[in-house]
């Protein structure tokens, strides 16, 4: 009897003392003591463990949501033409209204984006090596944490795309339009400077197509008369 009085008094006296060996902190020593959906609203708690947790929380890729989504072009500062995706890869001497050239930036998070090509799967990402690679996300909600970016916008007007996975990574091309390593473009701003560009509309641009493919076969019909 002693025994189990004694043993209830031990675990009672842990039940005591146990609130007080974990700080009130949403954040300890790198770990969310509460679940990342719910952060405390108690204003008794320091601001700045507040802001830490809410900065947790929308670091996390929202699989909830319903990402908005923006076609556009990227026009590459190096190459002078715009990054398109291929299912050989990618480059960034797309022309203007290529339909490889259309590509949509999808919201992650937070500032964050994905880059895909416009009605495909396959996204731009960096490898474990640096390199820049296209992946195609076959489940849906696939996290892909190496196709993730940070957009950022620098003083001269340009945009840049910053790995999350990697930070010190940055996407970029050169000057010939070739993909280039993520820390290669870390060091030169002109690889990874790029400029957002509106699709032109498609009826525009196959009205073009064709008045180039009649100019063409006009071309090749005097040709053949001299």
């Amino acid at each position: 009897m002693e025994t189990t009085l004694s043993s209830l008094s031990v675990n009672g006296l842990i039940l005591i003392l146990l609130p007080f060996s974990f700080s009130t902190s949403p954040v300890k020593r790198g770990r969310l003591l509460f679940p990342i959906s719910i952060c405390p609203t108690d204003k008794s708690l320091p601001i700045d463990e507040r802001i830490a947790c809410h900065v947790a929380k929308q670091n996390v890729t929202d699989h909830y949501s319903t990402p908005v989504e923006r076609i556009v072009q990227l026009y590459s500062r190096a190459s002078t033409g715009h990054v398109q995706i291929m299912k050989t890869g990618l480059d960034a001497l797309g022309q203007d209204g290529s339909i490889y050239a259309r590509l949509v930036l999808e919201s992650d998070n937070f500032g964050r984006i994905k880059i895909k090509r416009e009605k495909t799967n396959r996204y731009i990402c960096l490898s474990k090596k640096g390199d820049l690679v296209t992946r195609v996300k076959k489940q849906k909600f696939a996290a892909m944490r190496r196709c993730i970016f940070n957009e950022e916008m620098t003083s001269d007007g340009y945009f840049q795309y910053k790995s999350v996975k990697y930070p010190q990574w940055y996407i970029g091309f050169s000057k010939g339009g070739r993909p280039r390593h993520g820390s290669r473009s870390a060091k030169r701003a002109i690889y990874r400077h790029f400029t957002i560009r509106n699709t032109p509309d498609r009826r525009h641009t196959r009205r073009v197509a064709r008045i180039k493919r009649i100019i063409i076969k006009w071309l090749r019909k005097r040709l053949r008369r001299a």
